[in-house]
């Protein structure tokens, strides 16, 4: 009896495996056509957009650099040197210089700032005139220095002595016109001022020998002749001296100061150490208002013009601002300085409001707004035109109940992925649905 249950057992256990190899080999083994099924690729999916009217924005988006309105590089070139090194930096990148700072000196010899719109390009001596010495007349008296006396312009004895002031209150011997000491000078001034003082014997002689009523012997020379021959041998004898005077003494050389047309400056960089041979440029100044500059791409500057409005962020410091762009320059050929990249065209853009110095050399993200409509008009995302066999533009507008029409349209102007479209022979409204990926 137990050997019969047993057996029944087995045979019960039996069936039931053979039941679910059964349930598994039919969820599992697949016919043909069922694997053709499978292995055939998924029913594409249809991806549409929503029609929009409003007015459709044309914007570029750039990177470009907050720079002064002017940069200017100096390399004083110290003469009667037999090296040209730097002996001495007063200021860091970054830090502001104004009227009187010296910057650095150069085989000893200071470098100065002096304000002035004329640019330094000559040695600025005893006799000089020009805008360029109305320029340090005027430097010298906010500093201190000089308090009129020479007409403006004219480097007479007053600015002289304002020379001479201001290189005692910075510590440097006072350049002259004959060298160290105005020893180069002494000779000729001593020659002058005897000459004068040789006349003037003379004519007193003479005058001494009129008062007495002295004759003269047949062959001499009438003593009144000779008065007036000597005065006016001492007049010129007197102006060459005056003149000698005048154009001799404390003179600011040209690689001893710097004209800034706007002041505070800002140091860009000092590129070298003291100690070093003077290498160009030795100092780099900014001056002016910061502004945006931008290299653009031939068909990004095709879509700019002067006046358009700009938005400037700095995602170094978190901040924005408006502004303006002021021009659009011509193709400019690649250069080592620009990078060695494609040809660029330089564009500028001038700030709503002055920016701070933390702005100053920042690399920035523009956003301009090229152009826009002047009305709303019906948009579509670029991928939602088509183009049939004739070649002329449509939309697929999907119904409500998911049926698909071809709708022809003419395109218009584009921009930020969107284009403008006007139905021609089916209507197409603001909130229809048109297909942008998928087959219809």
């Amino acid at each position: 009896m137990r050997r019969r249950r047993l057996l029944l057992t087995t045979v019960s256990t039996a069936s039931a495996l053979l039941i679910t190899l059964g349930f598994f080999g039919a969820k599992y083994v697949k016919s043909p056509a069922e694997q053709r099924a499978n292995a055939a690729p998924p029913q594409a999916t249809l991806l549409t957009a929503e029609v929009e009217r409003r007015v459709l924005t044309r914007t570029l988006v750039v990177r470009g650099t907050v720079t002064a309105a002017q940069r200017i590089e100096v390399t004083p070139v110290v003469l009667g040197t037999l090296a040209q090194v730097l002996t001495r930096v007063n200021v860091t990148p970054g830090e502001k210089v104004a009227a009187g700072d010296v910057l650095l000196a150069v085989s000893g010899r200071p470098l100065i700032v002096f304000p002035g719109k004329v640019p330094g390009y000559r040695d600025l001596k005893p006799g000089d005139h020009g805008e360029d010495v109305r320029q340090l007349q005027v430097a010298m008296r906010s500093l201190g220095h000089y308090h009129n006396g020479d007409r403006a312009g004219f480097f007479g004895a007053r600015t002289k002595a304002a020379v001479r002031s201001l290189y005692a209150e910075i510590g440097y011997d006072v350049p002259d016109t004959g060298g160290p000491g105005g020893a180069g000078d002494e000779e000729a001034l001593l020659a002058a001022s005897e000459a004068v003082e040789g006349s003037r014997i003379e004519l007193d002689a003479v005058r001494r020998r009129i008062a007495a009523g002295q004759k003269v012997a047949a062959a001499e020379e009438p003593l009144s002749q000779q008065r007036r021959r000597l005065e006016a041998g001492l007049r010129r004898a007197t102006e060459r001296h005056r003149d000698l005077v005048a154009r001799t003494g404390p003179m600011v050389p040209m690689a001893e100061f710097i004209f800034i047309p706007n002041l505070p400056a800002r140091v860009v960089d000092v590129p070298t150490t003291v100690g070093n041979a003077v290498t160009a440029p030795l100092i780099t100044l900014a001056t002016g208002q910061l502004k945006v500059s931008l290299k653009l791409r031939p068909d990004e500057a095709a879509l700019l013009r002067p006046g358009m409005t700009a938005q400037v962020i700095s995602e170094t410091l978190g901040e924005e601002t408006r502004g303006t762009v002021t021009s659009v320059g011509r193709l400019t050929p690649s250069t080592a300085e620009s990078g060695g990249g494609s040809p660029y065209h330089p564009v500028e853009l001038r700030p709503a409001r002055p920016l701070s110095a933390s702005w100053a050399d920042l690399d920035v993200r523009v956003t301009i707004t090229a152009a826009q409509t002047e009305t709303p008009v019906l948009l579509v995302p670029l991928s939602a035109i088509s183009a049939g066999a004739g070649g002329q533009a449509a939309v697929s507008v999907r119904g409500p109940s998911g049926e698909i029409q071809r709708v022809e349209v003419r395109a218009g102007v584009s921009g930020d992925g969107f284009v403008a479209i006007t139905p021609l022979k089916a209507p197409v409204s603001e909130g229809d649905r048109v297909v942008v990926s998928g087959q219809p």
